[in-house]
């Protein structure tokens, strides 16, 4: 090859490899966004919407400097700003001309929703926050009761801002939690079922100062068709728990028969299974659950370590009582709820493929009847060495 070519090629190949070197064309400069930590959507109208979003205030700033006004609660580190809009496409078009900053919903934490915005239905909401590329898909949702938007405005004292607050609850998973991607997931589900945490206000104690306070979990919300049908106490949410293979933080306590006092136990871990069953005609279930546990307190007179019929006794009542909670929840769901929020028409499903595709249309009729059996083994691996309560 002529060195004159040569260098023609070589100049060509570094010509090519200038518009890569052109990185920073599309960049988003942090100064210029402004972070969302937390939405709460709420009905404002029949035919509108109102979508709040809590804002990350940067160090240096200060709520005063956002053109828009009517900026609201916040936790000194956030504030809230909202708008209305017929869909939150809309409200969200309408919100960002009160801020001089381009919104950005990557490092959003929760999403909230009113309860009378979930009795209209969910479906249109979650079609912006799943077709959108910003919302995040594995952030936390809720229901609340009341408005959303007052969940965020309230003023947090143990963290950062109240969407904090929730994130951290949910992490924890001492009750329902769900993501917005397994939100989708539950209500394209067969049973068309969907089970999020109930979030009520709490007022901080000794704090005269209304706008103090947190939204913490109360309860589930019952979700059918995508909308509220119904919400759920903790006695009930265990239960719940206890059936799909969610419990994973709990303690319980029983008082022994024919002793006085009480016995505590905390899970150490748990499993769950939903075992369908078909034959002559009956539809069917059997929940099997099997816990391992630790005595953590023991009031009562009862030495456990020294007796192993005392043993077996307490672990009869703890399974007793674990097939109760679930019994329960099982009854409420068929006749209050009137939702197979424990998802068995996907276990049907899955076994009875053939049998599910000729009596899907008729799910609805068929799950009040189904027969549920419940077997709970619990088991207590680490009785303790002492009993402070025994007779000397």
């Amino acid at each position: 090859m002529k060195p004159s070519m040569r260098y023609f090629c070589l100049t060509l190949v570094v010509l090519l490899f200038f518009p890569l070197l052109a990185g920073c064309w599309d960049r988003k400069e942090i100064n210029d966004l402004a972070l969302v930590t937390g939405v709460a959507i709420d009905k404002a109208s029949d035919n509108s919407i109102e979508v709040s979003v809590q804002i990350f205030i940067p160090q240096g700033s200060t709520q005063s400097s956002q053109s828009g006004g009517e900026a609201t609660g916040g936790s000194g580190t956030t504030f809230v700003q909202s708008a209305q809009g017929v869909n939150i496409a809309d409200a969200l078009a309408q919100l960002q001309m009160k801020f001089s900053r381009k919104i950005f919903w990557g490092h959003s934490e929760v999403y909230l929703f009113g309860a009378e915005k979930v009795e209209q239905g969910l479906k249109d909401d979650l079609d912006f926050l799943m077709r959108d590329s910003e919302p995040r898909e594995r952030a936390f949702t809720f229901v609340t009761k009341g408005k959303a938007r007052e969940v965020l405005e309230k003023h947090s004292i143990l963290e950062r801002n109240t969407s904090e607050v929730l994130r951290e609850m949910a992490v924890n998973k001492t009750s329902i939690n769900s993501s917005m991607a397994h939100l989708m997931e539950m209500l394209e589900d067969e049973s068309k079922a969907a089970l999020l945490p109930w979030v009520e206000l709490l007022k901080t104690p000794g704090e005269v100062d209304p706008s103090k306070g947190i939204g913490y979990i109360n309860g589930t919300a019952i979700l059918h068709n995508d909308k509220l049908v119904g919400v759920a106490d903790n006695r009930i949410t265990r239960g719940i728990l206890w059936a799909v293979d969610e419990m994973n933080n709990a303690i319980i306590t029983i008082r022994p028969e024919h002793s006085k006092g009480t016995i505590s136990v905390q899970l150490l871990r748990n499993r769950s299974k939903i075992i369908p069953m078909y034959k002559n005609g009956e539809w069917s279930i059997r929940i099997d659950v099997n816990c391992k546990n630790q005595l953590i307190q023991n009031t009562t007179e009862t030495n456990i370590d020294q007796s192993i019929d005392s043993l077996e006794n307490i672990e009869k009542q703890l399974e007793e009582n674990i097939e109760e909670r679930i019994h329960l929840a099982i009854h409420e769901a068929k006749t209050k709820y009137k939702a197979d929020i424990f998802n068995f028409a996907g276990a049907f499903h899955r076994k009875y493929p053939v049998l599910w595709k000729k009596n899907e249309k008729d799910w609805e009729a068929i799950f009040p009847e189904i027969n549920v059996t419940v077997n709970a083994q619990a088991d207590i691996l680490r009785p303790g060495m002492f009993n402070t309560q025994q007779k000397q």
